[in-house]
């Protein structure tokens, strides 16, 4: 009876955390239906006016379109890059027998501890010099490297989990080294690919540091920025129509985390650990 008691109190504890997570949603969308002057006098409450006229002012000041499809060319260009050549490092270096490769995990791990205001000079000098500057390709790449870290260690927990005789039979059958890869263990993994996936898309359609300083032209701004750009011209008078622009803004990574979500948990609770 007293396990059933604190575990319904735990559960109460969790849900009540969970909303308070949900209210900053919640308030983003309430103000977006609301007019000018409901939002400073009644900030929390239900809009007493509903006013939809806020998302066609916001499509029409902000150049929704063409910022989305920056964005979506950032994250599906670095999701291809990254997970290739992350899973093809990872499965190098968890399965095969070389030469300091010891010293390459410590490597690709001191990713994770490096951030991007550390070494935005350097990146900022090199895109000049090799002519990507004010090109996507001059985002892309250092996303990629970014996102490499953490998508060669998860795999690398998964691949070591994995039985040698595959590679066994795979070899008994007459399969070289990439397509023992390609058709036997991508396969199996593929939970953790999807998941890959799905934190990529949402870390690279949110960052806005490497966007600001990289994408100074606005033909190659992500939504991010473009969103920061709309701010400032339309000022603060007017949280309806900025509350109504994060919600579009917001709905691609709202949708894709809805169906990834459980394939995250699956993925970071058999990963989390490395031995």
């Amino acid at each position: 009876m007293k396990h059933k008691s604190v575990k319904a109190l735990i559960n109460f504890i969790m849900t009540i955390i969970g909303i308070t997570f949900l209210f900053p949603l919640f308030w983003m969308l309430n103000i977006s239906f609301k007019t000018r002057s409901e939002v400073y006098d009644n900030p929390f409450g239900l809009p007493e006016e509903w006013v939809f006229n806020n998302y066609g002012d916001a499509l029409e000041k902000f150049n929704f379109p063409r910022y989305l499809s920056n964005s979506i060319i950032y994250s599906v260009s670095t999701i291809i890059i990254t997970v290739l050549l992350g899973s093809m490092l990872a499965y190098c270096i968890s399965r095969m027998k070389w030469k300091h490769k010891g010293f390459a995990l410590s490597y690709i791990s001191m990713g994770l501890i490096v951030p991007a205001q550390v070494v935005i000079i350097p990146i900022l000098i090199m895109t000049n010099k090799i002519g990507l500057k004010g090109t996507h390709l001059g985002l892309i790449l250092p996303y990629s490297a970014f996102a490499l870290s953490s998508c060669v260690l998860m795999l690398y927990a998964f691949f070591r989990g994995l039985p040698v005789e595959l590679e066994e039979a795979a070899c008994i059958d007459g399969c070289n080294v990439y397509q023992t890869y390609f058709r036997i263990i991508l396969p199996i993994v593929r939970p953790a690919i999807a998941t890959q996936c799905v934190l990529i898309f949402m870390n690279t359609y949110n960052e806005f540091f490497l966007a600001f300083i990289l994408g100074a032209e606005d033909k190659i701004r992500p939504l991010t920025v473009g969103l920061l750009n709309f701010f400032v011209s339309i000022g603060v008078n007017h949280w309806g129509q900025i509350g109504a622009a994060m919600i579009i803004t917001s709905l691609p990574t709202i949708i894709v985390y809805i169906i990834g979500n459980e394939q995250i948990e699956k993925a970071l609770t058999a990963g989390a650990i490395l031995k």
